[in-house]
């Protein structure tokens, strides 16, 4: 029985390899927890679908991060980008 509407969950092969990827990427201690999620937008102007990737470092330091497709689609690329796009931020 699936408690969160139409949508089907993310294959688990997939979702470990955004994870994986996560966790080299922005270089995690083996205590945090990386958690993807794909979620479905009926607003007008928002994608169908879009996956978070949270981190969860430690009480208090959450980080969440959207990419506009679904979690099958994400490659590493666009997990490399989200740090790139981060830390180019935070060169400003």
């Amino acid at each position: 029985m699936n408690l969160f509407g139409g949508r089907c969950s993310i294959d688990p092969e997939q979702s470990d390899r955004i994870k994986s990827w996560a966790r080299e990427i922005w270089a995690l201690s083996g205590e945090a927890t990386v958690m993807v999620t794909e979620l479905e937008c009926r607003e007008p102007g928002c994608p169908p679908i879009e996956t978070v990737i949270a981190l969860l470092e430690g009480p208090g330091k959450t980080t969440q991060y959207k990419i506009h497709k679904s979690a099958a689609e994400i490659s590493r690329a666009d997990v490399e980008g989200l740090a790139l796009d981060i830390d180019h931020h935070h060169d400003e």
